[in-house]
């Protein structure tokens, strides 16, 4: 996982960002940047010579997201894509180059609008001292010592669910491990146990959260209406919704010490009530926005993560063998003390080297503030840059065999050597996410409880490079109706 600090200073961190640039004179390589006062100078990222012209970017894109940007990546490490809507957006594939989005010079760049529309004024969205407070009241749910207290109920969660799978039984794997990924969150977080077989209304508006990104349509102007932006207003509202009638629960019987709150919640409406953290962050729109991201956030990376390596697990049965031999060696369902004392070492590998083929946020945009270089390009003030996780954590520059699931590569040697931005699925700087560490936990504990009981074996074709068919909506995403049979072991 990214540190907060940058490179390490292994070998590995001296590349440069420079690539051959096939749309320069000769193939010259890119200087480094310059002095700031030299950079109004400096020509723009060229734009991909092998994707057409600029035009019908988009609609290249729209058919295949993942596929266009390997293709232009695959001669640049900068370059520039032109989006109905959105314009020109410069693209950056080198780990040196999201360090300095995320954490050297942080300060240039801040968050699109998009993330205001979709989640308003909560953690996702916020910036400058608003996003310090705001993570500095959220962090007590997320610190090592309250994500180990979560374990029970996530294991217990994922119990509950799979203990109706038989046999035989095909699922959609993307939809199971979406629900069971809310389950957890909804337990553990907010403190509301969903029903198994209801609450169709609130799984529903989760999911439409992804909406409002969807490749067909998140590149068209803003005013154009959708029906997954319609999709994504309505369950947005469902949301809110439901956060109000859960605050006014809270509301009626509030902690008197905020800290013994056992949900998100309770805690946000015990701070307001007990005065300790500025009130224009805890007003009930405030709460309702946080309750959004928290729900959006707090499920789907996990969703993802679950879904990929379940399908690796089916899809190598070198790796399923041993991941099944480190489960079943446990006294019991999965603990918190079992992850704490490396008995689920393998599973830890299974489940970073799926986070590094499949991202669930594989691209961050920013909005560059300032005049700013990359590689001798300039990019303009008030210009989106897109950040290509996923893209880096392919990189043959980094990862030998790249597009191979690997995961005895994660060696502690390995995990010394590489750049910190090389691998970064949560993203990196102070803005890291501020659920890892619940992610992780859960993804783990929910592989072993599934595969101390169940062997899932792939139905469905081979997707691009060799994977699955994958969505790139907000996150990446496996397609829809993916079929997965289900072995009793």
């Amino acid at each position: 996982m990214s540190s907060e600090t940058g490179p390490t200073g292994g070998s590995i961190d001296t590349v440069e960002s420079g690539r051959v640039d096939e749309g320069t004179e000769d193939g010259e390589v890119a200087d480094a940047d310059p002095a700031t006062e030299d950079v109004a100078d400096l020509p723009l990222a060229p734009y991909p010579p092998n994707l057409g012209h600029p035009k019908l970017h988009a609609f290249r894109q729209m058919r295949d997201p993942l596929e266009f940007t390997d293709r232009a990546a695959a001669v640049r490490d900068v370059y520039r894509v032109w989006l109905p809507g959105l314009g020109d957006v410069t693209n950056l594939a080198h780990p040196d180059q999201m360090k300095r989005v995320l954490l050297t010079e942080r300060g240039d760049f801040r968050k699109s609008e998009d993330f205001g529309i979709a989640f308003g004024d909560g953690l996702l969205t916020v910036e400058g001292k608003e996003w310090a407070q705001q993570r500095k009241t959220l962090q007590p749910l997320f610190v090592r010592e309250s994500v180990m207290g979560y374990a029970d109920t996530m294991v217990d969660q994922v119990q509950r669910r799979v203990e109706r799978w038989e046999g035989g039984q095909q699922l959609d794997l993307q939809g199971e491990m979406t629900d069971l990924t809310l389950d957890v969150l909804f337990d553990a977080i907010l403190g509301r146990e969903l029903r198994l077989d209801g609450d169709e209304r609130i799984r529903r508006s989760a999911e439409a959260l992804h909406d409002w990104f969807l490749p067909t349509s998140y590149p068209l102007p803003r005013w154009l209406p959708t029906p997954a932006r319609r999709r994504f207003r309505e369950g947005k509202r469902t949301l809110q919704a439901e956060a109000d009638r859960l605050l006014a629960e809270a509301a009626e019987d509030p902690p008197s010490d905020p800290t013994e709150a056992d949900d998100l919640i309770r805690l946000l409406v015990g701070l307001r009530e007990a005065g300790v953290t500025d009130s224009g962050m805890l007003t009930d729109d405030r709460l309702r926005d946080q309750m959004v991201s928290i729900i959006f956030a707090g499920h789907d990376t996990t969703t993802t993560s679950l879904t990929f390596a379940l399908w690796a697990l089916a899809e190598h049965p070198d790796v399923r063998e041993r991941f099944h031999e480190e489960v079943d060696a446990l006294d019991g369902p999965p603990t918190a003390e079992d992850v704490e004392a490396g008995r689920l070492e393998f599973t830890d590998r299974i489940v970073t080297e799926t986070l590094r083929l499949f991202p669930p946020v594989y691209a961050l945009p920013r909005v560059a503030d300032r005049d700013v270089a990359f590689d001798g390009y300039r990019v303009p003030e008030g210009e989106r840059v897109g950040i290509l996780i996923r893209r880096i954590q392919r990189d043959p520059r980094f990862f030998d065999d790249p597009d191979i699931f690997d995961p005895d590569r994660w060696t502690d040697e390995f995990r010394q050597e590489l750049h910190d931005f090389a691998y970064a699925p949560f993203g990196g700087g102070p803005r890291i996410c501020i659920g890892r560490q619940f992610a992780l936990l859960e993804a783990k504990l929910s592989l072993a409880t599934i595969g101390r009981n169940y062997e899932l074996y792939y139905l469905g074709d081979e997707g691009y490079r060799g994977g699955p068919p994958l969505s790139p909506e907000m996150t990446l995403r496996m397609e829809e109706g993916q079929e997965f049979l289900v072995t009793e072991r």
